[in-house]
């Protein structure tokens, strides 16, 4: 018997290939089909084998053949395959959704019956390429909804939901069967999988409900949680969200204030301003109730549009409150970090190697000993390796040796029993080894460290124990050491200012870190970093670069950060012209552009030689470099100092009568200036060439030796 013929007439090899498939599911092997598509059209043979026409659209194309006498026609009837709608389900009320097929019929049908199926709070906008229909703006549309023409979209969507091509309705299946005299077995299956596919729906939309709800709840117990007044409001200016601290400061009910309007609620905070801006307002303090409130007012946007605000606020009495117990616990006993490796700026090879370096040693819990000059960042280093180890949850605790006292330093450092000394505290004192326990301990500017205090630290690093002054029991210390100094501990080694047992144990995991003459490539870096921290800008003339980039900066990142403060005082505009640099570091480099550091290069090294002649005739030459050496470190750090103070950081005894005609030797041959009103002694640009001379015939003496 010959199996029925039906011709499928369609627009596309797609949607003919949706159609074969739904009329295999119902008739399987019974029929016979045959396809005609803009790529397959169908000859005249072919056509009079056909006994039933099934079109997707309404109207016959152009280029079909001649249909047989009786041969009926059918518009097939379509729907939506119900899985690919939970597409739509998240979709927010008013979402403008441009809906792209090929046909206007198609079009209007599509959205009638996703309407029908519950989507009417979503606004569909038909559109149709090539039928004159222009192109809608990318501002008025958010997405793109296509049945299994994604092609179609314009360009300037990006989201599109493809439902896919829509099957044969059963309707149109049952008319079939009647036109063809054929059964209809497996319609309950169709009519099973529709059920099923339905009841999918249904459990998806349920279990959406049921995460929406205890979504609410989770969110609910959180902003009951923050320690602060929160309350949200809808785009209509009503109050939805009122948690349990707003109750609390403002002394109001949560349930009689949900539903009202901010004005009816809360009309000191002004709410109003974000309504009409659309921008948060940040850190507002507003007086209001007997209250001092600290205010923020964020707008809530969604795809740009204005969906409310959210305010939240907190008692100022209570935010200081914290802060000084925080002040008190942590950050007044400098148990705290304030760096970490991305603190560490420049991208020079001296700075990266340094910086690469000091990850690796943050890894392992050996003592480090970072060397470098003055101001190169030598803490900033000390900390970040703190906070890359594995003791970052402990105290970082720093100790500075230069401004620590012989007498305070064993105190300091070990702790002390009550009444170990008169003016011991009641109850004793914790020492700082002991509240760096677990944690860090930054012995910086090691080198000034006393000879008393050496002995003890280097005990403290053989045994990890201390015992506080006055005690009788020994404490047991988990610490790790990083010292630090701009000192050469090696040559007072040799000199027998510093201990050798003392550097070695010190000395395990070295790092240096270089100083700015070395890391030109990070000098503007450096600076723009200054400048975007103090939210300032600055131009620098070609001029003015070339002067800064020749000179040496001995105080390095210090000396730049406050030539930088400088800058922001003089400048008026932002253009940073000579005129504006400071004489001691323009003076440099007016030197190398006349050449006057060549043609007085001469007469300088024979005064210095001089010099050096005059003072080997007044005494030692290595106590002048040690008085030298010391007024030069002080200078570093923009300190004068006493002839007290010198005698006490001299490697060798001197009485306070040689120190006062050496210091006026030096004075009188312009090495020194000396202060009035016991202001104290500062090294001279002259000074410096005077010990370096001394250094280097030092050193080659101790060569050729």
């Amino acid at each position: 018997m010959k199996k029925p013929g039906i011709l499928l007439v369609t627009r596309s090899q797609k949607v003919c290939k949706t159609f074969e498939n739904n009329l295999n599911m119902f008739f399987g092997s019974k029929i016979q089909i045959y396809f005609h598509h803009e790529h397959h059209p169908v000859d005249q043979e072919t056509m009079d084998k056909v006994d039933l026409v099934l079109l997707s659209t309404g109207g016959l194309p152009e280029n079909l053949p001649k249909i047989r006498e009786g041969v009926p026609t059918l518009v097939a009837r379509r729907t939506i395959h119900l899985p690919n709608l939970e597409q739509l389900m998240d979709l927010a009320p008013g979402t403008r959704a441009l809906f792209v097929t090929n046909n206007q019929e198609i079009v209007r049908d599509s959205i009638a019956l996703l309407q029908c199926f519950g989507f009417s709070h979503l606004h569909f906008i038909p559109y149709v390429p090539g039928e004159d229909t222009p192109v809608p703006d990318k501002a008025d549309v958010d997405l793109a909804i296509t049945l299994g023409l994604p092609e179609l979209v314009p360009e300037t969507i990006k989201t599109i939901i493809d439902l896919e091509n829509r099957p044969i309705d059963l309707t149109t299946i049952l008319d079939i069967a009647r036109l063809l005299h054929l059964s209809v077995e497996k319609a309950h299956f169709y009519t099973a999988e529709f059920l099923r596919d339905f009841v999918q729906l249904g459990r998806s939309l349920a279990i959406s409900v049921n995460n929406e709800r205890r979504l609410k709840q989770e969110l609910a117990s959180i902003l009951d949680a923050v320690h602060e007044g929160i309350i949200g409001i809808d785009e209509q200016g009503r109050i939805t969200v009122f948690n349990e601290d707003a109750e609390k400061i403002l002394k109001l009910s949560a349930k009689n204030c949900i539903g009202k309007t901010f004005d009816e609620v809360i009309p000191d905070f002004n709410v109003q301003e974000v309504f009409r801006s659309h921008t948060e307002v940040l850190d507002q303090v507003l007086e209001t109730r007997n209250l001092h409130l600290l205010i923020t007012k964020i707008p809530m946007m969604l795809d740009g549009q204005f969906m409310g605000a959210v305010v939240t606020f907190q008692d100022v009495t209570k935010v200081q409150r914290i802060e000084q117990e925080i002040r008190k616990k942590s950050i007044h006993l400098g148990l705290t970090t304030k760096y970490s490796f991305r603190s560490i700026i420049g991208v020079s090879p001296s700075i990266a190697l340094a910086k690469q370096t000091a990850m690796k040693l943050s890894k392992s819990d050996f003592t480090v000993l970072i060397t470098g000059e003055n101001g190169t960042g030598k803490e900033v280093f000390a900390q970040a390796i703190h906070q890359a180890s594995l003791r970052s949850d402990g105290p970082f605790v720093p100790v500075n040796f230069a401004g620590l006292t012989e007498s305070l330093a064993e105190s300091e450092l070990f702790g002390y029993e009550e009444g170990a000394f008169t003016g011991a505290r009641k109850g004793g004192k914790m020492g700082l080894f002991e509240l760096a326990h677990n944690g860090t301990i930054f012995l910086d500017e090691i080198g000034d460290a006393p000879l008393s205090i050496q002995a003890s630290l280097l005990r403290v690093l053989q045994e990890r124990q201390v015992m506080r002054i006055g005690g009788n029991r020994v404490i047991p210390v988990n610490v790790r050491v990083i010292a630090a100094t701009n000192r050469n501990l090696m040559d007072m080694v040799r000199k027998g200012t510093f201990r050798e047992d003392l550097y070695y144990r010190l000395n395990v995991l070295p790092l240096h870190i270089p100083c700015l003459r070395e890391r030109r490539e990070d000098f503007f870096i450096l600076i723009d970093y200054f400048l975007k921290n103090k939210n300032k800008e600055l131009v620098f003339n070609e001029e003015a670069r070339n002067i800064l980039l020749h000179y040496n900066w001995p105080g390095n990142i210090r000396e730049l950060e406050n030539f930088i403060n400088y800058l922001m005082v003089i400048v008026e505009d932002n253009q940073v012209r000579p005129e504006h640099i400071p004489e001691r570091i323009a003076n440099v480099q007016a030197q190398r552009i006349t050449g006057a550091d060549e043609s007085a290069a001469a007469p300088l090294i024979e005064e210095v030689k001089n010099i050096i002649f005059v003072l080997s005739h007044h005494g030692s030459l290595a106590d002048y470099e040690d008085i030298l050496d010391i007024l030069w470190m002080c200078s570093k750090r923009q300190e004068r100092i006493g002839r007290k103070m010198l005698q006490s950081m001299l490697p060798r005894p001197l009485s306070e009568a040689q120190i006062r005609g050496k210091l006026s030797v030096l004075n009188r041959w312009g090495c020194i200036t000396v202060g009035i009103k016991k202001q104290g002694s500062q090294i001279t640009s002259l000074g410096i060439q005077v010990l370096q001379s001394i250094k280097e015939e030092q050193k080659h003496l101790a060569d050729q030796a």
